[in-house]
């Protein structure tokens, strides 16, 4: 497993304010927990009081500062351990709305703050040795924490684009639920109560792409964290990802990711292939 896999930084109390910045993994996801004091965020230094959980997708983070007498302890994520935590399951979508945007979870003292702590005391001692570390443990830790951060956390959404968002948000739901079974995109505008054009317009001028396009997206993640971390044959991958047979399952992949599926999987399984940048898409292209 790669060391970028995940990686966890203390910072511990001090006497004076000091800057936030991360040791390790740049490119990824930022989960913060604040575990008591202030955290100032953003140039305009906001001010956030402990116990609380926040979060930045990808490399962009805005100025931390954490004031004095504060403590908080910070994860690295890669891209490869959030759809690990996140998973395919019906539920997950939920998972994957929270993680498009950055978020703060202001948790109480009762049930949620021992939760939290006792989940980053296990990523503490599985990370403490890099021969133990186990990519499963810690990507069912991130999703446990996840899940507490999901109950506590409600998103904010502007009177000019609710609805709009909703549209986005029941669409991504009914795709997460039935892109295997390869529902067209007027299937999903019917179910959605809305048009075809309208739905394509909203997907279009949201995420840059159509409807068509997010949904063969994610069908192709699927495919390839299948290719990667399993060791299902051609055949029963193409079944479970809903194709007739395995041909037309190569066909689909070679379409969308400029080679075979057989191909792809000789590829990331070499021990020297961490660095999927250029085979994958990054987990926020969902959508």
């Amino acid at each position: 497993m790669s060391e970028s896999y995940l990686t966890l930084e203390d910072e511990h109390e001090a006497l004076h304010d000091r800057s936030l910045r991360r040791r390790a993994g740049a490119d990824g996801a930022t989960m913060l927990f604040l575990k008591h004091g202030t955290l100032l965020v953003g140039e305009d230094r906001q001010e956030l009081s402990g116990p609380a959980l926040t979060f930045w997708p990808g490399p962009q983070r805005p100025q931390l500062t954490l004031r004095a007498g504060g403590a908080a302890r910070l994860l690295a994520l890669s891209d490869t351990v959030l759809l690990d935590a996140i998973g395919a399951q019906a539920e997950s979508v939920h998972l994957r709305m929270l993680v498009e945007s950055p978020f703060v979870a202001q948790l109480s003292l009762d049930p949620e703050v021992p939760i939290v702590e006792t989940l980053f005391d296990w990523f503490e001692h599985e990370v403490a040795v890099p021969e133990r570390r186990s990519a499963m443990k810690l990507s069912a830790f991130l999703r446990v924490l996840l899940i507490a951060a999901l109950r506590v956390h409600s998103p904010t959404v502007s009177a000019s684009g609710s609805e709009v968002t909703k549209i986005l948000r029941e669409f991504r739901h009914l795709a997460e639920l039935h892109y295997r079974e390869h529902w067209t995109v007027a299937q999903y505008a019917d179910t959605l109560g809305v048009e075809y054009d309208r739905l394509h317009r909203i997907c279009k001028r949201e995420t840059g792409r159509s409807p068509a396009e997010l949904i063969h997206e994610r069908l192709t993640s699927e495919a390839q964290a299948r290719l990667e971390k399993t060791g299902q044959p051609l055949k029963k991958i193409a079944q479970d990802l809903g194709f007739g047979d395995a041909s037309r399952f190569s066909h689909f992949f070679k379409r969308r990711t400029g080679m075979a599926p057989g191909a792809y999987r000789a590829i990331v399984s070499r021990p020297d292939s961490e660095n999927l940048t250029d085979l994958r898409r990054g987990f926020s292209d969902w959508p």
